[in-house]
């Protein structure tokens, strides 16, 4: 996808011109009008010719493009493809956040512009299918290539994905296949990704190194159950490693047993009271993401179970414990 700012609406009045004139510009033209590197002109006539359904062709012999209805008006061009796609997914957010106005006001927007731009909605609504959301923390969607990856899902693109977790890979990873669904959920955005092996994962977007969409199909095994455990948003921990699922118990003590209870940290946990103590119960792997999550709590962590996890956690906790000793000389 392309994300222009107000530049393309000057490259785009630019080669308007030029095709009024019947110059027949190309896209090295148009890079030298518009100052410009060729690629960003290419895509430039690409969108008005894809997005916005400007008639235009390219003539071999006169090398450049001209426009097969002479009398054609751009205009004030209409909301393209990216701008719709963004406002549409910024009205599936405003659901789950607690104002009518704003829902009310995107839902006016949306109807409006989709209105200037009717063969597009169709299209778009599909996207819906392959993005969702269950957190407010919207603003680093802005970063993440939420756009690209949503497309990526829609069309079924087959992909590479070079990717390395910091806590589980001491090299890069390359993953061949396809998006399933984009998931934006506890300020991470997440890839239900397809390998072509048949194997499903969960992958962290912002770990995802390099991004490629591949030239022709790819060829999928049928998909392997006992790797298939997808898609469980919120945060996993663990639970997409194909590991066996156990039954957490997290006791957390006041006071902060009220912050946390305003907290999901898994789609199937069960939060009960014990008075005041907050009694966590989830489906998870005893993993070291579960593990990072308890310590967060701190000392208002009361018990844990099972076993297993009550000792992955007493033993960071010690070798913590030890290493800040030895950086202030004593025993702490």
């Amino acid at each position: 996808m392309f994300s222009d700012s107000g530049d393309f609406l000057w490259r785009a009045k630019v080669l308007e011109a030029a095709l009024k004139s019947q110059a027949f510009p190309s896209a090295h033209w148009l890079a030298g009008q518009a100052g410009c590197s060729r690629s960003t002109a290419q895509r430039t006539i690409e969108r008005l010719k894809y997005d916005y359904g400007v008639p235009i062709e390219y003539d071999q012999s006169r090398r450049g493009w001209y426009l097969t209805e002479a009398d054609y008006v751009f205009g004030a061009l209409p909301p393209g493809k990216d701008e719709l796609t963004a406002l549409l997914l910024l009205r599936r957010l405003a659901n789950i956040i607690d104002a009518p106005d704003l829902r009310e006001k995107i839902d006016l927007l949306w109807t409006q512009y989709s209105a200037q731009n009717p063969k597009l909605v169709h299209e778009l609504e599909s996207l819906t299918r392959y993005f969702s959301s269950d957190s407010t923390e919207i603003g680093v969607l802005t970063d993440t290539g939420v756009l690209d990856y949503v497309n990526a899902a829609c069309k079924g693109e087959p992909l590479e994905l070079v990717y390395k977790s910091p806590w589980r890979h001491k090299e890069e990873k390359v993953y061949q296949g396809r998006i399933e669904r984009v998931h934006f959920s506890d300020g991470n955005l997440y890839l239900h990704f397809l390998e072509t092996s048949g194997v499903e994962r969960i992958l962290n977007a912002s770990f995802v190194r390099r991004f490629t969409i591949l030239p022709g199909a790819l060829t999928f095994l049928p998909r392997d159950p006992a790797l298939c455990k997808c898609p469980n948003w919120l945060e996993g921990f663990g639970v997409w490693s194909g590991a066996n699922l156990e039954e957490i118990e997290i006791r957390i003590l006041p006071p902060a047993a009220q912050y946390f209870a305003a907290q999901r940290w898994h789609e199937d946990q069960e939060d009960g009271w014990d008075g005041e103590v907050l009694v966590r119960r989830l489906p998870a792997v005893v993993s070291p993401e579960l593990m990072r999550r308890v310590l967060s709590l701190g000392a208002f962590v009361e018990c844990v179970k099972p076993p297993a996890l009550a000792e992955m956690v007493r033993r960071e906790a010690s070798e913590i414990v030890a290493r800040l000793a030895e950086t202030v000389g004593g025993e702490l």
